[in-house]
């Protein structure tokens, strides 16, 4: 088979020159989280069943959508490829993509990401490698792997090599996570100029904002045309969450309500990341003493589907909290049971990680759901030093901090409460709803 080389002077197969080139637009369409992807992997398919690089890219694209009952689809993909593989129409690299895409089929992480190590070592101006090492460490809170990846490939990339900016914006995220924020923002900005259309640059400068209580300029920062969003997937509703979050920590929260209700609140059926953005921003004003009312219901009436999808500990963490809230003890307790039987069904990274962190969580959520808010302090706090494990940002997971103190302050427990609000405040002095609570309780 013939093989034709990206821009970055990366070797596909395809059948012709025409199929090479659908294949590395759809590649360009992944890389800006365009929501047409999987349709012009379709076409290009359709046009070329030999694109063994397409059919890959495929399998991962429904890995990424993290809902159970893709993962056939993903199967089916990686047949397909499989097939193309013996008859030798492949070549090295792509064989180890596939074996990548067959390890994460079969829920066996750790050796997805020691394979995409090794590809970006090897290959490393593989955007697709470092794209999938780099959510992959998101998705399973490696925040180690996050920064080591890309920072590592950073010495092989140059502003001359196309796509050069998706690397710096990768590599801010990276960074950011790590406390690096200088060298994390100056690295961001430079990706979304060299790559306009990368959200994730735009999100990860976001995420240096954030933590360093840069909170009107994150909004002003947050700002583009309407145009900007309107063929994006899923990621475009990630960043409005983060625009709430900065309005939600500069206590502004009659915006915060308004921008949820016009621009947040899930219209028809949601996936995991608006399940979560959701959940975990109507918590932040509950914790803030905003009651959130029907919303919960409201959010429940276009997710609840996911509540019986075992895909991540993040998804999860994030829809027993909004049954939580929505005071449903029976459909929490179900939510319960079934977390437990995954969680016990197998010996994988993404099993023991939930018996480790999941199981408790829940259980404290049931348990503060029955009134004994210090029994669920108790559960919270043994498992606290876990919380990376949920996976996400550290944005994402210090609503896990927040739902410890709150409990804290309910139980009674004053000394407890302080004390995190003190940590808690020592990382984001920021935050004016914390600082109110501390405040409560000192007063």
């Amino acid at each position: 088979m013939p093989q034709f080389q990206d821009s970055r002077g990366v070797a596909w197969t395809s059948s012709d020159a025409s199929s090479s080139e659908q294949l590395f637009a759809a590649i360009d369409r992944f890389m800006t989280y365009r929501a047409d992807t999987m349709e012009r992997l379709d076409a290009l398919l359709n046009d070329d069943s030999e694109c063994i690089g397409a059919w890959v890219l495929k399998g991962f694209l429904f890995l990424l959508a993290r809902s159970q009952s893709l993962v056939p689809n993903s199967k089916e993909a990686k047949d397909r490829a499989e097939a193309l593989a013996r008859l030798g129409k492949t070549n090295a690299r792509e064989r180890m993509l596939l074996d990548v895409l067959g390890r994460w089929v079969s829920d066996d992480m750790l050796g997805v990401q020691r394979r995409l190590d090794y590809i970006v070592t090897e290959y490393p101006h593989d955007i697709i490698a470092l794209r999938l090492q780099h959510i992959g460490a998101i998705f399973f809170g490696r925040p180690d792997v996050l920064r080591s990846t890309v920072t590592r490939a950073l010495s092989d990339w140059d502003e001359s090599i196309p796509g050069a900016g998706f690397v710096y914006g990768m590599a801010c995220m990276g960074l950011e996570e790590a406390g690096d924020y200088e060298r994390a923002e100056t690295l961001g900005r430079r990706g979304a100029e060299l790559e306009p259309d990368d959200l994730w640059s735009v999100h990860s400068v976001a995420h240096v904002m954030e933590a360093q209580g840069r909170l009107e300029e994150g909004v002003v920062w947050m700002q583009r045309p309407p145009s900007y969003w309107s063929d994006r997937g899923p990621m475009r509703h990630h960043l409005w969450w983060h625009e709430a979050l900065f309005l939600f920590e500069a206590d502004d929260f009659e915006r915060v309500f308004e921008y949820f209700d016009e621009t947040l609140l899930p219209r028809s059926s949601a996936g995991y990341l608006e399940m979560a953005n959701c959940a975990s921003l109507l918590f932040r004003m509950e914790a803030a003493g905003r009651g959130c009312g029907e919303r919960w219901e409201r959010l429940l009436a276009h997710t609840r589907h996911l509540a019986v999808d075992r895909a991540l500990i993040f998804s999860d963490v994030h829809m027993a909290i909004a049954l939580a809230m929505a005071g449903e003890v029976g459909a929490l307790h179900r939510f319960s049971e079934a977390v437990r039987e995954y969680a016990h069904g197998g010996n994988s990274f993404d099993r023991q990680a939930s018996a480790r962190l999941t199981i408790p969580l829940v259980n404290a959520l049931c348990t503060r759901l029955s009134g004994d808010m210090g029994a669920a302090t108790d559960i919270l706090n043994d498992v606290r030093f876990d919380f990376q494990n949920m996976g996400g940002s550290i944005a994402q997971r210090d609503m896990l901090e927040i739902l410890l103190i709150d409990c804290a302050i309910a139980a009674d427990r004053p000394r407890t409460a302080k004390r995190l609000l003190s940590e808690y405040l020592d990382q984001r002095p920021h935050s004016v709803p914390m600082q109110a609570r501390l405040k409560e309780i000192t007063a």
